[in-house]
């Protein structure tokens, strides 16, 4: 039986499940699990391992939609705590690893295949590369993942809970010239799939949408409060972008990944960020030269635990 390290990428709707090789993810182990069908993360692992045979588990990396702390992962829109002692006696390995979503993403930076990101705005490359970079997400929740790259064993992908900070003022006064801001508070509601559909509520005085319907109709041109909603969001996360350039100075390049990202960046809005994020004065002179892209694998959260599993 051969000896594998267990992957997997738990998000706050569903977690990928995969198996790895010397840092190589076999993309036909993957699988796929609706954790609102599970009690807990031990029972989706007992689920895999039941559907993969001839496997020895000796190590596992696991990245969570929530912060990590003593060993101890609390996903933030899932009632569901995980524990690297828990972790070790699902699987029976010797080794087992916690990290935060986002910096799993922050070490696929070194895995994906040229396929596996879109360009978005800026150059495709950076005028220089000093390995810099920022990874932000915008799915059930948000957050971003400041990265520093070296290569796989110096690589340094730090963990923070930017979603469940205080909105910036130009964020919520620029909210505030559309609709009734009182309900957004901190950034992630407003920038997550569940704050795209209370944006909408706000703007249209109509129930919820789902953010991918709000797409959707955007894009069939059948609702133009979608469209209004779509386009007001856009500008807001241009906005949080350039904020984030202060913050983190990422000037090798900047990120996003996530359902909510894939989905605006795949409508004919982009342009709107894109001229948020690059048309005012900024104090930076380079931030036009910085690449911003769109990370489009959905396999990349596992492929940067695949990356820090090659940690000794």
């Amino acid at each position: 039986m051969e000896a594998h390290t267990l992957v997997a990428d738990v998000g706050g709707t569903q977690s990928r499940i995969g198996l790895a090789q010397n840092g190589i993810l076999d993309q036909t182990s993957v699988l796929y699990f609706v954790n609102a069908r599970f009690h807990s993360f031990y029972e989706v692992i007992e689920q895999f391992l039941q559907q993969t045979s001839h496997a020895q588990i000796t190590r596992c990396v696991i990245a969570i939609a929530g912060p990590v702390s003593a060993k101890i992962g609390t996903l933030t829109n899932l009632d569901w705590e995980i524990s690297v002692d828990g972790l070790q006696r699902a699987t029976h390995c010797t080794e087992a690893t916690l990290i935060n979503d986002l910096t799993a993403l922050g070490y696929s930076l070194l895995a994906l295949p040229s396929n596996g990101t879109q360009h978005i705005g800026g150059p495709k490359s950076p005028p220089r590369n000093d390995g810099q970079y920022l990874v932000i997400g915008l799915g059930t929740g948000f957050n971003v993942c400041p990265v520093i790259h070296g290569n796989a064993s110096n690589t340094i992908c730090l963990q923070v809970e930017l979603g469940h900070t205080i909105l910036p003022h130009n964020i919520k006064s620029t909210l505030s010239d559309v609709c009734d801001s009182s309900e957004f508070t901190t950034v992630e509601d407003i920038f997550s799939g569940k704050g795209l559909s209370n944006l909408y509520q706000a703007m249209s005085g109509s129930n919820t949408k789902d953010g991918a319907l709000i797409v959707k109709d955007h894009l069939n041109q059948s609702d133009p409060s979608a469209t209004n909603t779509l386009s007001i969001f856009a500008k807001l996360l241009g906005l949080l972008t350039r904020e984030a350039v202060n913050q983190y100075l990422p000037t090798a390049g900047i990120y996003f990944a996530g359902s909510v990202s894939r989905g605006l960046f795949g409508s004919d809005v982009s342009n709107i960020f894109t001229k948020t994020v690059f048309e005012h004065h900024h104090f930076l002179e380079g931030l036009s030269q910085i690449p911003i892209g769109l990370i489009t694998d959905d396999a990349a959260g596992l492929l940067g635990c695949c990356q820090r599993s090659l940690w000794n």
